[in-house]
């Protein structure tokens, strides 16, 4: 069970082992179902969430190495999101990869050909999952602001919006502008959907 608290730890410090009656008094007024179930744990850590800023350049000049999911867009958990983004990334790293001209005739020609078809590649893996990631991260931050709203007029439009379903709804998993592209992405139609003949132009001049 994960539960989400403020954060009192130490500067510096990413996880501890926390205190098991703390946390029980913490959500001793819930749902009796809560208490309950808190009441059969016999162990608790703390483990801080934290974010990161963005990077320019996912990738080194040189081409070779990359980063891809927390490593470059550190996600909060609030989306459910953080892990399928790095699953993605890497999908789609490897669907770019897998444009490597093994078969041409040009394969030999020059020593640098893999370099060069590297670094023209992985700008083009920024370019197309940055945008994604992006959005993501940000809604992630959105529902993390929503979920932990204070008693008062925003928690009751909260409250209200999450009792219908329209766009732009604070439940991002029944927003119907958001969750379609949220849940219905296709890694082969994006890396597809790319030109990728200037590539072939380039690593060959």
């Amino acid at each position: 069970m994960v539960l989400l608290v403020p954060d009192d730890m130490p500067a510096g410090a990413t996880t501890l082992e926390g205190n098991v009656e703390e946390m029980r008094a913490l959500f001793k007024d819930w749902d009796p179902r809560i208490p309950k179930l808190l009441g059969m744990c016999e162990s608790v850590y703390k483990w801080r969430l934290c974010t990161r800023p963005g990077l320019d350049n996912w990738s080194h000049p040189s081409g070779h190495f990359t980063l891809l999911g927390d490593a470059v867009h550190a996600t909060l958990p609030y989306l459910a999101s953080g892990a399928g983004m790095s699953l993605e990334d890497a999908a789609v790293l490897g669907e770019l990869l897998s444009r490597y001209p093994k078969s041409s005739s040009t394969l030999s020609a020059t020593s640098n050909l893999k370099s060069s078809f590297l670094q023209h590649t992985l700008p083009i893996y920024q370019a197309l999952r940055a945008p994604r990631t992006q959005i993501v991260v940000e809604r992630g931050n959105t529902q993390q602001y929503l979920y932990h709203l204070s008693d008062g007029p925003e928690q009751i439009e909260r409250d209200r919006k999450m009792r219908e379903q329209e766009d732009g709804e604070a439940l991002a998993w029944r927003d119907k502008g958001f969750a379609p592209s949220l849940l219905g992405y296709r890694v082969s139609d994006e890396v597809s959907g790319f030109e990728f003949d200037f590539i072939s132009v380039r690593i060959m001049v």
